[in-house]
This record gives C-alpha cells, sequence and structure tokens, in this order.
C-alpha cells in the first residue's frame, strides 16, 4: 500500500511541475507589463506599417501566442492549459511556422547527444571510482583523486571549445558544426549514422568527460568493501572480479542511479550551451535562436518541454529504482513541530501572566526568574572567574586561528585557499594594480611570455590580456557572493525548515523545491535574463541563485531529518525550548559543513553559468568579465588559429583556475568542522578535553588524513 501510494503522489508531484511550467509561461506572455505580449503585438504592427485594427491585432497575437488579450483571465487560462496538452504552442514569429514544427523534430537530437554522453559519463565513474577505491590509500588514488576533481571544475563548454579547436578546426577529423553531412540523405543506413555519430562526437565527448561524479563512487565503494558481506565473499574464495562487480560495484552504484538519471536533466539543459558552440541544431539550438529573436512563444514552449523531458526521465529513475534494488522502501515521517493547540495556550498563559505551568519553557523560566524561590539552583555565572582578555582571545583562538589551523593540515583545503586568496586580492586591489586596458597599448596579437610586460599576450588590437582578466575578477566575485548568499538562504529556509518542522509544512515546502528543481533552471534563468535585463553583478547573482537553491534544500533537508532523531535534539525538545532555541544551537550547527561546502559549490556554479551566458550573448554586456571575454574572443576568430587561441586561453586559465580552487576548498573543508580536530588544533582547549575526546577519534581522523 505504501509503494502504491508513493507512485501515486510522485505522478501527482511530477503532474503539479509540469502544471506548473505551464502557468509560468501563461503568466510571463499575459501579465508581465512590456514583456512577451506586448512584444508580439508591436512585432506585428511593424510588419505591418501600424495598418491593422486592434481587432485583428489581438487575433493575430492569439494566433502566435495561444493567448487572446480580450477573453477573461481565467478562461485564457484554461484554453491555454487545453492547446498546450495537444502540443499546440502557437506559431513561431522567427520562424514563421507553428512552434511544434520546430521544437518537436528537434527534441530527439537533444535527447540522442544527452543520453549517449550520460552512459559514457557512467561508465567513467564506475570504471575509475572503482579503480580508485580499490588502490585506496595509494599513489595512484592520490593521483586520480586529483584528475578527478580538476576534471569536475572545468566546465563543460571550456572543454568543448577545446576539442572544436583542437579535433575540429586543428586536425579537421571532426566537423565543426551540424547534426550531419548535408549531401546525405537522412535514412538508417551506414553512411548517414557514421555522419551522425561524427557530427555528435564533440558535443557528447564535451558533455561525458565534465559530467561525472568519480569521488562519489569511490566513496561509495570504500564503505561497501568494509561490509560483512564483502568480507563473507572473498571467504568463500570467490573470483575478485565478481566481488569487485557484484558485490562492490553494483551496489556501489545503486545510491547514485537516481542521481545519474537528475544528471540527465543536467545535460538537457546545458545543450543550450554546447549546442551554440557546436552549431548542432538540437532543441537548446533552437531556444536559443529563439531567446536572441525574442520569440516569446517559441521559448515559452522550449521550457515547458524541457521540463516535461525532464520530468519524465526523473519518473522512470523513481519507478525503477525500486525494481533494481528491492531494499529501497518509501515511508512516512514524523513531524516533529508543535501543535497549533500548544502554541495558543503558551501564548494565552504568557497573556495571563500567571508564572510557570505546565505548557512555559526551560527558556521562558530563565528569563523570568534566574534563580527560584527556594534558592536551590542558579544560573548565574561568577564573572570573576574569567577576563575579559581570555575571553576574547579564546574566541579568536577557536573562531579564527582554530579553523586556519585545520585548513592548513589539509593538502586540499590548502591548495583551494591560496587559489581563492588570490582571487581575492586580485578583486580587491587588482584595478589599482594593472594598468588600464586600451586599444593598441601594445603590439597586435602579442604571444604569452613573448613580452614581458604582457605575459598572457595581447588581443586583436593590442590591450593587455592579463590586464583584463585582472580587472574582470571584481564583477565575478560579486556575482558569485551574491547568488551564494541567496542561495544560502532560500535553502537553509525550505530545506531545514520543512526537514525539522514536518507535517504539512514539509509537504508545501519540499513540493515548491522538487517543482523549481524538476524545471530545467538553467532555461528559467535563461528567460528571465532576456525579460529582466539584469546589468548588475548583484542582481545578475540572484538571477542565477534560481537553478542552485533547489538542491541544496534537499540536501539540508535529508540531513535534518537524521539530525532532529538524534538524542540530544529529543531532549532540548523534552525539555521545552523553543523551536528556534534547538534549530540555531542544536541543528544549525550540525549543518555547518555542509552549508560551507553548498555555499562553496553554488559559488562554482554561479560563476560556470554565469560565464556561459556571458559567452553565448544571453546576459547584456554591462561589464567586464571572463565571459565577455570568451565572446569577443571567438567572434574575433580565436578559433581559427594558433596565432590567436591564446587570446581564448587567457579567461579559460582563469575560469579553469578559480573553479579548481573553489572545488578543492570544498573538498577539503569537510574536515573543519570535526569537534575532535578543532579540539586537537584549538590552544585553549584543556589537555583533559583533547583526550577526553581522542578516544574514537583516531580511526576518523586517520581516515580523514588518508583522504586528503
Amino acid at each position: 500500500m505504501v509503494e502504491k501510494n508513493y507512485y501515486v503522489r510522485r505522478i501527482a508531484q511530477a503532474l503539479i511541475t509540469v502544471w506548473a511550467a505551464i502557468t509560468f509561461s501563461f503568466a510571463t506572455v499575459r501579465l508581465i507589463p512590456g514583456g512577451p505580449m506586448d512584444y508580439i503585438a508591436a512585432q506585428i504592427r511593424q510588419r505591418s506599417g501600424g495598418a491593422v485594427s486592434t481587432t485583428r491585432l489581438n487575433q493575430m497575437v492569439e494566433m502566435y501566442s495561444n493567448v487572446n488579450p480580450d477573453k477573461p483571465m481565467l478562461q485564457a487560462y484554461v484554453e491555454y492549459i487545453v492547446s498546450v496538452a495537444q502540443f499546440d504552442f502557437g506559431r513561431s514569429i522567427f520562424y514563421a511556422q507553428p512552434v511544434w514544427d520546430v521544437l518537436g523534430p528537434a527534441i530527439p537530437w537533444t535527447m540522442f547527444v544527452s543520453l549517449f554522453a550520460l552512459v559514457i559519463g557512467t561508465i567513467m565513474v564506475f570504471l575509475i571510482g572503482g579503480f580508485l577505491a580499490v588502490h585506496e590509500g595509494d599513489s595512484w588514488d592520490v593521483v586520480g583523486s586529483y584528475f578527478v576533481i580538476f576534471s569536475d571544475a572545468v566546465p563543460y563548454y571550456i572543454v568543448g571549445l577545446v576539442l572544436l579547436f583542437t579535433l575540429g578546426f586543428g586536425t579537421e577529423f571532426f566537423p565543426n558544426g551540424g547534426r550531419y553531412d548535408n549531401a546525405l540523405t537522412p535514412g538508417f543506413n551506414v553512411e548517414f549514422m557514421a555522419s551522425v555519430l561524427r557530427h555528435a562526437a564533440l558535443p557528447i565527448m564535451s558533455f561525458a568527460l565534465t559530467s561525472w561524479g568519480g569521488l562519489e563512487f569511490r566513496a561509495h565503494c570504500t564503505r561497501i568493501i568494509g561490509e560483512d558481506y564483502v568480507d563473507v565473499a572473498e571467504l568463500r574464495g570467490l573470483p575478485d572480479s565478481r566481488i569487485q562487480l557484484r558485490y562492490i560495484g553494483w551496489n556501489s552504484m545503486l545510491p547514485m542511479y537516481t542521481g545519474l538519471m537528475a544528471g540527465l536533466a543536467s545535460l538537457f539543459g546545458g545543450s543550450v550551451i554546447m549546442e551554440q558552440i557546436f552549431r548542432y541544431r538540437g532543441m537548446g539550438f533552437y531556444f536559443y535562436e529563439a531567446t536572441m529573436a525574442r520569440d516569446y512563444t517559441t521559448v515559452m514552449a522550449a521550457v515547458i518541454l524541457f521540463t516535461l523531458v525532464t520530468v519524465i526521465g526523473l519518473l522512470i529513475a523513481d519507478f525503477t529504482y525500486g525494481f533494481i534494488d528491492p531494499r529501497a522502501g518509501h515511508t512516512q515521517r514524523e513531524s516533529y513541530s508543535r501543535s497549533y493547540r500548544e502554541t495558543l495556550q503558551r501564548f494565552v498563559n504568557r497573556l495571563r501572566g500567571g508564572g510557570a505551568d505546565e505548557t512555559e519553557t526551560i527558556d521562558d523560566r530563565i528569563e523570568g526568574n534566574r534563580i527560584s524561590s527556594s534558592g536551590a539552583m542558579s544560573f548565574d555565572v561568577d564573572s570573576s572567574d574569567f577576563s575579559r582578555g581570555e575571553y576574547i582571545r579564546e574566541r579568536i583562538d577557536q573562531s579564527l586561528l582554530t579553523p586556519f589551523r585545520i585548513i592548513w593540515t589539509s593538502p586540499r583545503a590548502r591548495v583551494g585557499a591560496i587559489i581563492l586568496g588570490i582571487f581575492g586580492f586580485l578583486g580587491l586591489f587588482g584595478p589599482y594594480i594593472v594598468r588600464p586596458v586600451e586599444p593598441f597599448q601594445g603590439d597586435i596579437l602579442l604571444q604569452p611570455l613573448e613580452n614581458m610586460a604582457y605575459p598572457l599576450g595581447t588581443d586583436d588590437i593590442g590591450r593587455d590580456l592579463l590586464a583584463q582578466q585582472v580587472l574582470a575578477t571584481r564583477p565575478m566575485l560579486i556575482m558569485m557572493l551574491s547568488g551564494a548568499m541567496l542561495t544560502l538562504g532560500l535553502a537553509i529556509f525550505f530545506g531545514v525548515t520543512s526537514g525539522y518542522l514536518g507535517g504539512v509544512i514539509d509537504k508545501v515546502l519540499m513540493t515548491v523545491t522538487d517543482v523549481m528543481m524538476n524545471i530545467p533552471g538553467l532555461a528559467l534563468v535563461i528567460v528571465l535574463a532576456v525579460i529582466l535585463e539584469p546589468k548588475s553583478p548583484v542582481f545578475v547573482g540572484f538571477v542565477l541563485a534560481i537553478d542552485n537553491w533547489p538542491r541544496l534544500a534537499r540536501q539540508l533537508r535529508s540531513q535534518v531529518l537524521t539530525i532532529r532523531g538524534e538524542s540530544h535534539v529529543e531532549a532540548s525538545r523534552v525539555l521545552g525550548l523553543p523551536t528556534s532555541s534547538i534549530l540555531s544551537k542544536n541543528v544549525m550547527s550540525r549543518l555547518m559543513p555542509m552549508l560551507t561546502m553548498g555555499t562553496v559549490g553554488s559559488m562554482r556554479n554561479i560563476l560556470m553559468e554565469s560565464v556561459g551566458l556571458y559567452f553565448i550573448g544571453v546576459l547584456p554586456f554591462t561589464t567586464s568579465n571572463w565571459g565577455v571575454i570568451l565572446n569577443v574572443a571567438r567572434t574575433g576568430g580565436a578559433l581559427s588559429g594558433m596565432d590567436r587561441f591564446h587570446w581564448l586561453l587567457a579567461p579559460i586559465l582563469f575560469i579553469v583556475t578559480m573553479t579548481y580552487g573553489l572545488q578543492l576548498f570544498a573538498q577539503g573543508t569537510d574536515r573543519l568542522f570535526n569537534p575532535r580536530l578543532r579540539a586537537r588544533h584549538a590552544a585553549t582547549v584543556s589537555t583533559d578535553d583533547m583526550e577526553g575526546g581522542r578516544g574514537g577519534s583516531e580511526g576518523g581522523d586517520g581516515a580523514a588524513s588518508a583522504a586528503d
């Protein structure tokens, strides 16, 4: 019965997600002043020379958008949903044909590239992650782990540009664009299929080499290697190949199955940038073309279709997981929030002023009277036991110096912190160090290191490339920090609140989160960027945060569900401590590692997405940043030869170094919030405290050190 209810809920959730995408599309077209509907009307007036009546104009607007401006809102909304359900999305202004005729035939091409990339990436995860787990702790593991971190830090479009230059323009072994050779007749024959594979090879390689989680699979493998059933299999004398594949590999792949299927959504959304690079005419290509032409009807239809394909993929993953892993089950969770009756009773008792009662909390009693009338217990602290100087030294040691010592003992965190520190310095002081960028300040197209006054060379009009990258660092940092802060705030509100309170609040907040997570975020961000045209780096960061908070909120909720059942949280709840106090003191402190890594991860994602959107020209060029420089370099012919490729390589160097530093720092800071490590590195912690916390820490700390 539970399984049946789960399937019903998942189907209902999928329908809600699709409905939300359709509603967003309708609201965008109909409600935004000066938005898509007004733009369509202006285009029609321009094409007709203004000689069109209002009635005829509204009829033509309805023909293009499937939304009639004259009809009541509810009626127009219902008719729009009915037409979309029949795959009637209106007529494209840019392509001058029905929208479905434009996007429908392009979907299989995008699915072809995405599925192939997912399969190849999964095989690489399985082989490399398993290999690193088997060689845990040796040199292969160390070198391989750093390689995996680096490959995960490089944006897929950067790999695409490098492959296009080396294997496309460089060797001409692979085509530079298109879906197949135009001289061939489409059909199921060897020549045509070979041409399709050759044209799709570079986009597939670009996705497969970057969209994988080798370290995550390695972690699952190392955990399962220590399980009892693996030891039993070894004692039975089973072949090593069978143990590694059937016992370790298969069971390690199961926890990643849903995540791998969810990765299909990321690949599908990333097709907008990738297909533009390779001129591959899939759904992302037409979505981009319609976006730049302000063909809002096609844009909104593409968002709906992106969402539909993503939801179907996730449904398949969820429904098939139970068949792959029979242990998988779905259970309801209990709500730990106070009842409304209890909350109301506490409020009434406070109004009466009758003192402590059965619903009064410990905090209420402490605030009301520090010492009981009998004088049996006092919560006061003798201030003579501590001097202000000692208190300040202890706070500085534990809040600043101890984290620094822990980070410095982790090679990954240390290297990542150094890289981020360098970029922070460049962001703050770079504009005062480098010379202003001006045309013809150096010779045209100087190669790197050819003239040490311009270490990275110059562009096609003699501008210093190093100075351009340094000056672009500050707006990039502002964009990343503002987006990360909004991501963190939304994730904490949705994830922590729903995870701790549970019940109806949990269902409502998680429904909103799941809907936002299932709608391809990059497509949604592109639509908002075209409509809002954000110019400030802070505003751009806020827009990009829309694509990053849902996944972090989900992760926080899962962690809170575990924390709220622990003994110290249960004891605080039994004592009657307020929910706000429990969340701040018992829950949030345990979430700090995930919050730190989530913040760094969101900064990385915002960096990669912003550069990609600036590169393809979706975001307005109001500030100089690495994405704008990439765009200018490519349009200036940086892919046409070795004498110009350094123009493209300069921003790539800064982008990859920054993302690699963020990735290393996130990987290394998980040790920062280990209480035993903090006690070991804190100068103000007594020897007795360290000895008391050392008993069960040797294994964990040793494992952490070995991982680094």
